[in-house]
């Protein structure tokens, strides 16, 4: 199964009104988690679809600190329920040392699928544009509360105290909130995430415009430019740009965009980033169920490639980076 991230806050804008503003920190959004990891597989005559709650901490205070993290972390991944259940959450806290990161993973049992059907209800499912929805988060019931459990089973050495507890870590006062995605919306859920995995491959190759076309009103701001969730920029202001195809070692074509920036002495940084040409092209006219389908294809056609320094990075979704150091006149 390929497992794409799709940030909790872009996602939930779509659907709630209320406590949902710019996608950045502020305290009201620390009880809900960092991602939703969507996943696609395929049996014979299915496609199915499943998410995965995931919250990340990471700390450099002593390993006791990690155990309230964690705990902490359970109350985040609770803030989504879809059909009055909370599907399957994943919650991570790294330790960070100079000798070293050590990373503490709770994954508590639970498996669910979120939406499943034939490649011609996806497609069906994928062609249509989702709306912006008007539901208001509800507020965690005293008997909720109670049922809640800090998770057990993680390392708190007794000699260890924390002295200076991260004040950023801690969770605002109230009861959580709880973000219910109806039981006949799981269809409009599945749409909104597909979407927002589809415009991150794009705005990681630099097309802000298709990307946005994925967007509802909410998620690109254009209801309140007040608060424009800042979604659809992403180049960096130390570069020049340009579009580009780039030709792989292998091979591979790719669209995306290339930025270079001077280091001295006639060299030139250059980074690229986009997307395998094929899937780009898929993505761009739309076709999400289609790319859904290819991309894992992609990530099996490496080859080897040369040891000229350069870094090459290719991800599960079809995206490319490239970062080399070429000579001013190149």
């Amino acid at each position: 199964m390929t497992f794409h991230a799709v940030d909790a806050e872009v996602a939930l804008k779509a659907g709630f009104v209320d406590g949902i503003g710019a996608v950045e920190s502020v305290s009201r959004t620390k009880k809900r988690p960092d991602y939703i990891l969507l996943g696609h597989h395929a049996t014979k005559t299915r496609r199915r679809m499943k998410i995965v709650i995931l919250e990340c901490k990471g700390t450099h205070q002593p390993p006791s600190f990690i155990h309230g993290q964690l705990a902490r972390a359970a109350v985040q991944v609770e803030a989504l329920s879809v059909g009055g259940n909370h599907p399957p959450s994943l919650m991570v806290a790294s330790h960070l040392t100079q000798a070293g990161i050590t990373a503490y993973v709770l994954d508590p049992p639970g498996d669910d699928e979120l939406w499943s059907g034939d490649d011609e209800e996806l497609d069906g499912l994928l062609s249509t544009s989702p709306e912006d929805q008007f539901w208001r988060p509800r507020t965690v019931t005293p008997d909720e509360a109670e049922a809640r459990q800090a998770p057990a089973g993680v390392p708190s050495p007794a000699d260890e105290t924390v002295t200076e507890p991260d004040l950023a870590e801690e969770l605002p006062p109230g009861a959580p909130q709880v973000f219910d995605i109806p039981e006949q919306q799981r269809g409009w859920f599945t749409q909104i995430l597909t979407r927002a995995v589809a415009a991150t491959a794009l705005l990681f190759a630099g097309n802000s415009a298709a990307a946005s076309g994925y967007a509802t009103p909410r998620q690109r701001g254009t209801e309140d430019p007040a608060s424009q969730p800042g979604l659809f920029n992403l180049d960096p202001a130390w570069a020049t740009s340009s579009v580009a195809t780039f030709e792989l070692p292998n091979g591979i074509l790719a669209e995306g965009t290339r930025h270079r920036a001077p280091l001295g002495r006639g060299r030139v940084l250059e980074v690229f980033r986009g997307v395998e040409s094929h899937l780009y092209r898929e993505l761009a006219e739309g076709r999400i169920g289609a790319y859904l389908r290819d991309a894992p294809t992609f990530f099996g056609r490496q080859a080897t490639l040369p040891g000229d320094g350069s870094v090459y990075s290719f991800g599960r979704d079809g995206t490319v980076l490239v970062v080399r150091v070429l000579d001013g006149g190149e």
